[in-house]
């Protein structure tokens, strides 16, 4: 079998996988979770799950808040952040792997030197450092109103300024950037590991000495040969922190007042007492967008994964 009918078939896969934890994840949290909530048993539970995937997945349609003279539709909370989690999730993303493979390729050939030392140093640190603790640190050194001109940044991110990217790309941009760094900073840090641990592992390769014994320069030898073994760890890392990720957005959100969904649904009012119908019916559709998001972006990261390294499409 070639090698394209080898990736169609694992790619294939892993979508019908995906989907089916898309549709299998919001299942289980509407049973379980619904039980215990409105205390009702399994099996009502289970008889109403027919009906709720089809509201769900096909309707689109998770109930509705505010007062039956003017509702709100809950949908309209995940749809209206969705693409402010999705520029996170994916910034942050990018972002964090660009910072972690720039440190990596640095420190991994000089495993033991200082900048190596140094790196793994670094990134021990910024793996302890929660993110939510990152973003007010930011907002409270760099933001040019809160910061109060400490180290205030003329273009740094601010609380509650964001703006559509098709109404103002500038300012979209603007407050987005510091949210990326801070979601970048464990991803980073994950990633310098991997990249430092996989260059090091094959500085003595042939194929690496073929190349320095053409006279290629060190740093060509480091990016153009010995990267892209290190590229296919990396995307599995992320892939299997994706879930991480998601729980950073949600906690990044709040922080700058950026209207991603989490942010818009504001769950803690909801989870009250006052509101169990409610708040079961918006943590549902938290559920659904979060497994929307972990799945997609799993499966980028997985299909790309696979066209660096075919050998993983083969044997699948």
């Amino acid at each position: 079998m070639r090698a394209g009918s080898h990736f169609a078939t694992f790619a294939v896969r892993r979508v019908l996988g995906l989907a089916a934890v898309v549709v299998v994840t919001p299942s289980l949290t509407f049973v379980f979770f619904g039980a215990l909530r409105e205390d009702t048993p399994i099996a009502a539970r289970l008889r109403a799950l027919p009906a709720y995937l089809r509201d769900t997945f096909i309707r689109w349609d998770f109930g509705d808040l505010g007062t039956p003279a003017q509702p709100d539709p809950i949908s309209h909370i995940v749809l209206g952040g969705l693409p402010v989690d999705i520029a996170l999730l994916a910034g942050g993303m990018v972002v964090g792997v660009a910072l972690g493979v720039a440190a990596g390729v640095l420190a991994g050939p000089r495993r033991g030197g200082s900048a190596d030392r140094a790196m793994t140093f670094a990134s021990s640190a910024m793996m302890s450092m929660p993110v939510y603790w990152l973003a007010l640190v930011g907002l409270f050194f760099f933001s040019p109103v809160i910061g109060r001109g400490r180290l205030a940044l003329p273009f740094a991110s601010d609380y509650g300024q964001y703006a559509w990217l098709f109404d103002d790309p500038l300012r979209w941009l603007q407050s987005l950037w510091v949210p990326w760094v801070v979601l970048a900073i464990p991803i980073a840090a994950m990633t310098q590991r991997m990249v430092r641990a996989t260059l090091a592992d094959v500085q003595d390769e042939e194929f690496l000495q073929t190349a320095r014994a053409k006279g290629i320069t060190e740093r060509r030898v480091q990016w153009r040969h010995a990267l892209p073994t290190a590229m296919a760890p990396v995307l599995g890392l992320v892939s299997v922190n994706m879930a991480f990720l998601v729980t950073n957005v949600a906690l990044i959100e709040p922080a700058f007042n950026l209207p991603g969904a989490f942010r818009r649904a504001n769950i803690g009012q909801f989870l009250g007492e006052t509101a169990p119908r409610v708040g079961t019916e918006v943590v549902q559709a938290l559920v659904v967008e979060t497994a929307l998001l972990i799945a997609g972006f799993v499966l980028v990261c997985d299909l790309l994964q696979a066209r660096l390294d075919p050998r993983l499409s083969a044997r699948r």
